[in-house]
């Protein structure tokens, strides 16, 4: 059998170290997919133990539950069921976060429309707050009640959204209301329904999009409208 001196072992035993650690490396440093988002207020944020006023259905983002929605748009709308009257609350808070939540995008207050429902908040149109392509960003939906000692929100769901590309089949699917392209199929059917809510073949199609993320008891809900930003 054929010895293999000690320095040419120990070369190549460092050689393979280095390999792997090199392999290792890349792999920690490869984007990971973000986690699911809370589409209802829980953990330490228990609704039941809050100052909020009961409600039948619980603050819902109208969100994929275990995976992050996609948009093609750089300005994209997010909806909400919301079952306060602006009375109700102090005021709302909504945040977007870049994915390691290190850059601020968009913060702002709002307050509720005059009545409850499914409720949206559209980012600004100015170029800072666009989107990139291939991005993931973090959001925050908070909301503050009317009877509340804390200084910290009493609800809030959060999510993630991902801009996608434009393409012919991004833009079919958008048109047939298919969830593969989330928040841009929701906001279409939804300012569809404002302009019309009394189409039959809308609502059936807003029942079909809501069921698709465990959502279907909202479907009967009335759209409220968007959120009114604060602009100061």
């Amino acid at each position: 059998m054929m010895k293999i001196p000690l320095q040419i072992l120990l070369v190549s035993i460092w050689a393979i170290g280095s390999i792997s650690a090199i392999a290792n490396s890349a792999i920690s440093a490869t984007p990971q997919t973000p986690p699911p988002p809370n589409t209802k207020p829980g953990g330490g944020l228990d609704p039941s133990n809050s100052f909020c006023k009961k409600t039948n259905q619980p603050l819902t983002a109208l969100i994929p539950p275990k995976t992050p929605g996609s948009t093609t748009a750089k300005n994209p709308s997010f909806w909400f069921y919301i079952p306060y009257a602006p009375e109700d609350i102090k005021k709302g808070e909504f945040v977007l976060l870049s994915q390691d939540e290190k850059t601020l995008i968009y913060e702002t207050d709002f307050q509720l429309p005059k009545t409850s429902g499914i409720v949206s908040i559209s980012l600004p149109l100015s170029p800072e707050y666009a989107l990139k392509e291939g991005n993931y960003y973090h959001w925050y939906l908070r909301i503050y009640c009317k009877n509340s000692t804390r200084s910290r929100a009493d609800l809030v769901v959060q999510g993630w959204v991902n801009r996608v590309a434009v393409t012919a089949e991004t833009e079919r699917l958008i048109n047939a209301a298919a969830p593969d392209i989330w928040y841009d199929s929701l906001t279409r059917l939804g300012n569809l329904l404002l302009a019309s809510p009394q189409d039959e073949k809308l609502k059936r199609d807003w029942y079909k999009l809501l069921e698709f993320i465990g959502a279907q008891e909202l479907a009967k809900e009335p759209l409220a409208g968007p959120f009114v930003v604060n602009q100061d």
